[in-house]
């Protein structure tokens, strides 16, 4: 059994459909979010929303709701099947535990790039069109901003893979989720104290992505040497 095989038995548990409806729905979400924040703003202060926020707001909402989304993924493909031992069917054939762990977690990768790259693109071209037609929503957005997001959305899905080695600790979906709740709050939501989000000043934002990277390597490494009865 190869990679390719290995995924499409992960691909099935999740159901292809069901999740491009829910990305769908996400982002309808994030559009009645940003729709109400930008007419929060302007009517508040009495004057147009900077046009910087909205690109803002967009970008907070789609690294956020997807981080988190990754967690929930990470716990459902690979912490409860460890903590109900159900994984011990895939283990039964045989396949080495890398092949199985890392299937798992290219899958995620996948999806959630996937996702958050189609996110992205939907929002920003949807407000840059609706710009064009409601007087109060201000947008514009440089070449140096696209690149800004198109990085750190790279480092932002890296950093989501830190929740594996939380979750597999105690083999607990709920701390998986919550972690990574906790660290999208730190590093996506807020930020310093002047206002900047951490995952937007480049060379934190790649430590943040390699420590992802590291901290799933670490759990894999852990889990290859773990015995699994029932």
């Amino acid at each position: 059994m190869n990679y390719k095989q290995l995924i499409q038995i992960e691909i099935k548990k999740i159901g292809p459909r069901n999740f491009f409806k829910r990305v769908l729905l996400a982002n309808f979400g994030i559009v009645l979010v940003v729709l109400m924040t930008t007419l929060t703003v302007s009517f508040s202060d009495g004057q147009m929303i900077p046009q910087i926020m909205t690109v803002s707001v967009i970008d907070t909402l789609v690294k956020s709701v997807f981080t988190v989304w990754q967690s929930v993924l990470i716990a459902i493909l690979i912490v409860e099947e460890f903590r109900s031992k159900t994984v011990l069917v895939l283990f039964s054939y045989p396949i080495k535990r890398q092949m199985i762990l890392l299937s798992k977690l290219l899958l995620i990768f996948a999806l959630i790039s996937s996702a958050m790259i189609f996110s992205q693109i939907l929002q920003n071209g949807l407000f840059w069109w609706l710009s064009q037609l409601i007087p109060f929503i201000k947008y514009q957005i440089s070449a140096l901003e696209i690149l800004q997001i198109s990085m750190t959305t790279i480092t932002a899905i890296a950093m989501g893979m830190a929740p594996l080695y939380i979750g597999m600790l105690n083999k607990s979906t709920v701390a998986t989720v919550v972690s990574s709740i906790a660290i999208v709050s730190i590093t996506v939501s807020s930020g310093l104290s002047d206002g900047t989000r951490m995952i937007n000043i480049l060379p934190i934002s790649i430590l943040l992505g390699l420590s992802g990277i590291l901290t799933a390597y670490i759990s894999i490494k852990k889990i290859l040497k773990e015995d699994i009865v029932l």
